[in-house]
């Protein structure tokens, strides 16, 4: 009878573990596909035009835009053909594709060396024209360097303290200084027309990647009920404790990550720890979120005090509001961070030493 029973058991142990596994993997890789299309890539397709935005903004050599183009992001590369009008702004800024209409770049680094069949117009701290122009050029710049390859068959108005002209370079019409005060004008005009539609860019993306996040949030919470309940409640236990272990976590961990990938074995190691230091910092805002929502909603309605979703919402908004105020922003922003780090880490564990425990109690005497 003894041994039967522990058969059935393990049966059911074996096929809860099989259910828990395809679940865990399939929450991950959602988390993954969210981060990855709000960091990475960007979003295809916003309004009438074509919008380009992440970490590295790109457009490939053998596509063509027929719209209208706005890219923006750390890394910005359009190699490809765009049939009407360009705007780039990032960190860095390659165009060597081909832009039918006009051009406006905005970057720290700017390279153009493609072709480019209307007006130019743009600015950079570093900027290289090594491309063919068929119309005006308008730029300005600390730094504007004219390569050989340049040609340039329309007037180049520029604003800079140094630029180089190298040998070989073609300038065909007008080249004309202009003075850094009347830049400033046309920036502060250009800004006052153009805040609006960056206002709604911004208040855009922040809706986008909200929705995201209590998607993501939301079916972690329904994959791990429990997890979420066991989290929120530790938080409330041990907060000091939770915001200490947190602390450790968020500088050993790296430190780790960075020591696996400088040894060849430990590559693969260090690049899986990397990752899933990522997911953890992501989904740590949902538990702080939830606790800090039921606290205030249980006010109000005692059953919200331990609900999820409303919690999860109103609690995501406060942490992103605290986190604008100037100058003590960034302290909540990691306080918050630390404390739902630790006690993550803190669930994580004990389940660790429970799930250790159970071989040996299984075991008949």
């Amino acid at each position: 009878m003894d041994e039967n029973r522990i058969c059935k058991k393990g049966g059911q142990i074996m096929r809860i573990q099989s259910i828990r596994k395809p679940t865990t993997i399939g929450v991950l890789i959602l988390l993954l596909t969210l981060f990855h299309v709000e960091i990475s890539h960007g979003v295809k397709g916003y309004g009438s035009g074509n919008l380009r935005v992440g970490k590295n903004a790109m457009v490939p050599a053998e596509e063509t835009i027929a719209e209208e183009l706005v890219a923006a992001g750390a890394n910005v590369e359009v190699a490809g053909n765009i049939e009407k009008g360009l705007k780039a702004f990032g960190a860095n800024v390659a165009i060597p594709g081909e832009v039918q209409g006009q051009l406006f770049v905005f970057g720290a680094n700017v390279v153009l060396s493609g072709t480019y069949h209307s007006k130019v117009k743009g600015a950079a701290a570093n900027l290289i024209l090594s491309g063919t122009f068929d119309d005006n050029v308008e730029v300005g710049g600390a730094k504007i360097t004219i390569t050989p390859t340049a040609i340039i068959r329309g007037d180049l108005i520029y604003s800079t303290p140094h630029l180089e002209q190298q040998n070989g370079s073609q300038i065909m019409g007008k080249v004309t200084r202009k003075d850094l005060k009347v830049r400033e004008k046309e920036v502060e005009q250009w800004w006052g027309k153009k805040k609006k539609v960056i206002a709604f860019i911004g208040i855009f993306f922040y809706i986008l990647s909200l929705l995201a996040f209590l998607i993501a949030g939301t079916l972690i919470h329904y994959a791990f009920p429990k997890k979420t309940d066991a989290i929120v409640t530790t938080i409330s236990a041990s907060p000091w404790k939770s915001t200490g272990i947190g602390f450790v976590f968020l500088v050993v961990v790296p430190v780790g990550i960075i020591i696996s990938l400088l040894t060849l074995v430990g590559i693969p190691t260090g690049i899986i720890a990397a990752l899933l230091y990522a997911i953890f910092l992501y989904i740590s805002r949902i538990y702080i979120g939830v606790w800090i929502g039921r606290k205030l909603l249980g006010f109000i309605k005692k059953s919200l005090a331990t609900s999820f979703f409303w919690p999860f919402l109103v609690g995501t908004i406060l942490i992103t509001l605290l986190g604008l105020i100037p100058f003590v922003g960034w302290f909540f922003r990691l306080f918050f961070l630390l404390i739902s780090l630790g006690a993550m880490w803190m669930v994580i564990w004990r389940s660790i030493l429970l799930e250790n425990e159970k071989p040996n109690q299984g075991i008949p005497g």
